[in-house]
């Protein structure tokens, strides 16, 4: 392998930014609510520590190195530490149980395991016996100060070790980076096993670079650009979001202190750039609603008319029609003068483009944020495609689409409208598994389990293969398309619906706690528990005035004709969702089987 094409490699480009960017700020985190820096050059050498450290423990290449924690800097030195030491990284969902813990540790055979703090060191006591782990490694000492034991240590003993060894072997590093090769597995995703056990995807330093480089050329990248980092680090997402092209471009990477403060951050660092997946947008324009509706007459005035303005504007936009330009003239004054003020408010006056994936979302969605003037773009991807296989653009979008194929990416829709993915980016199979990974790619294709469709080269999604109903009638029907219309209410979090081989469609609904709880206040209705909530009938009213909105735009065939509220919250220990928060619609279907049934009665 020649220089200039070793270069091309996450573990190279890293080290060309260190050199170039040495007293630039890499990574931004939060210390008691003041923000701290780390520069690029202080993030090279602790990477350098942490690979170094690694070595000295016996890593050999292509080892897997497990990492259990939230989104802090060190999950991102670890993980580059990890690649560059040639080992590959397995990101642990920080929410999955003891149990999963175990399952994904002994099926990846990681000897070595970087935990957060004493939340996840009191999940790994509990299942030490159960794995073969050599060494844990601890970044958070907070509540295990005078703890000891013989497999684990602190982060900070950790990097001294790795200094020492460096010392001694002071090409070490050097060595592990030049024997990298693009075929060699970079990390291993599990995926969220909405249908069994979660399987290990590997993905190579080539499928990453190859992604990078495809979704530049369809979406730049500036080392000018602030990024948020708080999506689960063991998702494909923000492994490319915030890891791989923070390390190409050279941007500044900022880290949540947790979900909870991620409208408050979003308002102090005003990113540039920003992925999410759609129930975070759905979480903010159901806030938005909310609050607008509390505000004074003239602003809930002005906020109606600058929304109804801005739909008119974007549908007319889209169509083409001439009609946008007197509807533009209209849309940029109260844009200047109401609603650029709310962009600002919500930290969004700077972005360039938010990239929403990872699940499907309603077209409505799309519109209320571009009429926001916020340039809300939908992208579509697997684990298995190294995240992305295509992504709108700013000057390319059409709602209901997910844009076009990235350069270097093939797509095509099978007889059976299975959508189906060729290219550089898809990944070298399922660890473990080489039956799964022949059916997944066969033919050199990789068949995604997604049914779609495609017109004038832009990709549409229908649903999973596995999901879609077919009525007693016959008629097919896609769940997803009506689910993400229930959830944009700003008082439905979720919704599965039913209809397999029966009459009609029905549906469970999650209620959004938050903005239910806020109308049951503000109506004087009287609740202890989450379960009262769901029980009263003023709230069940409340959520079928919203099911009744759906319900209008949907064909007949489509409407939802019965429908209940989940009793209880849908937790990921409880098996109800995936740590991505997707439902698992059989478990929930044969959690609720008797009350599915008293729908057909």
């Amino acid at each position: 392998m020649t220089q200039e094409r070793m270069e091309l490699l996450v573990p190279h480009v890293f080290f060309k930014q260190v050199v170039r960017l040495k007293d630039r700020v890499a990574l931004r985190y939060k210390e008691y609510g003041i923000w701290q820096r780390i520069s690029w050059k202080e993030y090279g050498q602790k990477v350098t520590e942490v690979a170094a450290g690694l070595i000295g423990l016996g890593l050999s290449p292509g080892q897997y190195v497990a990492i259990l924690g939230d989104n802090v800097p060190e999950w991102f030195i670890c993980h580059l530490g990890i690649m560059i030491a040639g080992g590959a990284t397995c990101g642990v969902y920080p929410t999955l149980a003891p149990e999963g813990v175990a399952y994904e540790l002994n099926h990846s055979e990681s000897k070595i395991l970087f935990a957060e703090n004493e939340e996840q060191v009191d999940k790994v006591l509990q299942i030490l016996p159960e794995v073969d782990l050599k060494q844990v490694v601890v970044w958070d000492p907070r509540g295990l100060w005078g703890f000891s034991h013989p497999k684990i240590i602190f982060f900070d003993q950790f990097l001294e070790k790795g200094r020492t060894y460096l010392q001694a072997n002071p090409d070490c590093v050097k060595e592990r980076i030049d024997s990298i090769k693009s075929e060699d597995t970079a990390l291993i995703i599990y995926t969220s096993g909405t249908t069994g056990p979660p399987k290990g995807a590997m993905v190579s330093h080539g499928n990453i670079k190859a992604l990078i480089e495809s979704l530049n050329a369809h979406i730049p990248a500036y080392e000018t650009d602030e990024l948020i980092s708080y999506l689960p680090l063991a998702h494909v997402l923000e492994n490319v979001f915030s890891v791989f092209r923070s390390v190409w471009s050279g941007a500044t990477v900022n880290f949540v202190e947790n979900l909870d403060t991620l409208a408050q951050d979003l308002k102090e660092v005003s990113p540039t750039f920003l992925a999410g997946v759609p129930r975070i947008w759905e979480k903010f324009a159901s806030t938005v609603e909310i609050r607008m509706s509390d505000s004074t007459l003239l602003k809930r005035a002005l906020y109606r008319l600058s929304f109804f303005v801005g739909s008119r504007y974007i549908r007319a936009k889209n169509d083409s029609t001439k009609r946008y330009i007197l509807w533009g003239i209209f849309y940029w004054f109260l844009y200047w003068t109401v609603l650029y003020h709310l962009k600002k408010q919500l930290g969004f006056e700077r972005v360039r483009i938010i990239c929403c994936g990872g699940a499907p979302a309603s077209t409505e969605l799309f519109e209320y944020y571009n009429a926001l003037g916020i340039p809300l773009r939908e992208g579509y991807g697997q684990t298995e495609s190294t995240g992305v296989i295509s992504q709108s653009t700013l000057d390319l979008a059409r709602w209901g689409f997910v844009g076009k194929p990235l350069p270097n990416v093939e797509v095509k829709i099978a007889e059976d409208g299975e959508i189906l993915a060729r290219g550089p980016t898809v990944f070298k199979g399922y660890y473990k598994d080489p039956e799964l990974t022949a059916s997944t790619l066969e033919g050199g294709w990789l068949h995604t389990g997604d049914v779609g469709m495609m017109e004038d080269g832009l990709v549409k999604i229908l649903d999973r293969k596995k999901d879609i109903i077919i009525t007693s009638a016959g008629k097919n029907i896609t769940p997803a398309f009506i689910e993400n219309k229930l959830k944009f209410s700003p008082y439905i979090q979720d919704s599965v619906v039913i209809g397999d081989r029966r009459k009609y469609l029905t549906a469970l609904i999650l209620i959004d706690e938050d903005n239910v709880n806020k109308y049951a206040q503000d109506n004087r209705i009287p609740f202890t528990t989450f379960e009262d909530l769901t029980k009263n009938q003023t709230i069940y009213k409340l959520i079928e005035k919203e099911v009744t909105k759906v319900n209008n735009t949907l064909s007949r065939v489509e409407t939802i004709k019965k429908f209940a509220l989940l009793p209880r919250r849908l937790y990921v220990e409880d098996g109800d969702v995936t740590p991505t928060r997707k439902v698992k619609r059989r478990i929930l279907e044969k959690r609720y089987a008797d009350l599915i049934e008293s729908f057909y009665r």
